[in-house]
């Protein structure tokens, strides 16, 4: 692998995480503060960087949108997906990702195409292209970036625009994934959480996941985030449309386990999967899109009853992948 990116350092890299961190600040003042006006000024000083970041998380304020689409410019299709369930820790595996020199970031990683009207806005220019080619003497990939691995309109919006699209779906284990959305629940919703009874099964994971498994499959979960903790958790048919549509070998599905546990083998296999020269992408110090809550770990009995509750659909799965992931 070469090292020519050995010697950026964390100023460098925060382009593509000071997105995050800002939304991550901004929701932390308005979700768990009483009083918003001692944290005006860090609100607005914000908010004016927000407006010219170089990438965002995902919204990008319209007036760049619509200033882009002044241009009238033609517009690339993205190269790659990466997907999967959402809080499975991709954010930070494609924030990496973005540091390699055949890598064209898009404005935002998670464009949202389903409700956003200008989306494509947020991608390169064919001549921006090209002249990235030019410049690194090789082939530049551009990717759609994504936790909606379950939207079957992403998917096919997506066959529609490139259908040699290479597919990346990052999976976590779906007892530790539920816990990790349990966790962003209650920071989403802790202004709506607080004093509210009936919500208060919120506040207890075990009192949570029991209520869960109780109302599945036929009553939705109530939720702040918008999914359904334990649906989200259950990725083989999911999984077999995305390969049914791009086909076997156009697919990677990885255990983002593995990725936590030693970042570079699963950079260096995406890497190759892309067929993008090989480099050794530095780590930046902080994760991406982390949850602020710290909490004590989730209960054993029940972790074993998510376990025992997504055993049948993991087993679906790992026979549909040829392999096994060290799940609980």
């Amino acid at each position: 692998m070469s090292s020519s990116l050995e010697n950026l350092d964390d100023k460098q890299m925060a382009k593509f995480f000071r997105g995050f961190e800002l939304i991550t600040e901004f929701r932390e003042i308005m979700y768990t503060e009483r009083s918003l006006t001692r944290h005006l000024p860090k609100l607005i000083n914000g908010a004016i960087e927000y407006q010219f970041l170089p990438y965002y998380f995902s919204d990008v304020p319209n007036w760049r949108l619509a200033l882009r689409k002044l241009m009238a410019k033609e517009r690339i299709a993205p190269d790659y997906v990466m997907t999967g369930p959402g809080k499975s820790g991709s954010s930070d595996l494609v924030s990496h990702l973005l540091f390699h020199p055949n890598v064209l970031p898009p404005l935002a990683k998670e464009p949202k195409m389903y409700k956003v009207k200008n989306w494509h806005m947020g991608y390169p220019t064919v001549k921006e292209k090209q002249q990235a080619e030019e410049k690194v003497g090789g082939p530049v990939r551009c990717g759609y970036l994504d936790p909606e691995m379950h939207r079957l309109d992403v998917m096919d919006k997506l066959y529609e625009l490139n259908p040699n699209c290479k597919v990346i779906i990052v999976l976590r284990d779906p007892v530790a994934r539920a816990y990790s959305y349990w966790k962003w629940e209650l920071f989403m919703g802790s202004r709506m959480l607080k004093g509210n009874k009936k919500l208060g099964f919120f506040n207890d994971f075990d009192t949570y996941i029991e209520r869960a498994i109780d109302l599945f499959p036929s009553i939705p979960m109530e939720t702040f985030c918008g999914h359904q903790v334990l649906a989200d958790g259950i990725y083989f048919k999911a999984v077999e449309r995305w390969i049914n549509r791009f086909g076997r070998d156009n697919v990677m599905v990885s255990d983002v386990a593995e990725y936590f546990k030693d970042r570079k083998p699963i950079l260096g296999r995406i890497q190759k999967f892309l067929d993008l020269p090989l480099v050794n992408i530095p780590e930046y110090s902080k994760k991406a899109n982390e949850n602020p809550i710290k909490l004590p770990p989730a209960d054993k009995k029940t972790k074993e009853a998510l376990a025992s509750f997504y055993r049948p659909y993991n087993e679906k799965l790992f026979e549909l992948l040829g392999c096994e992931f060290q799940w609980q």
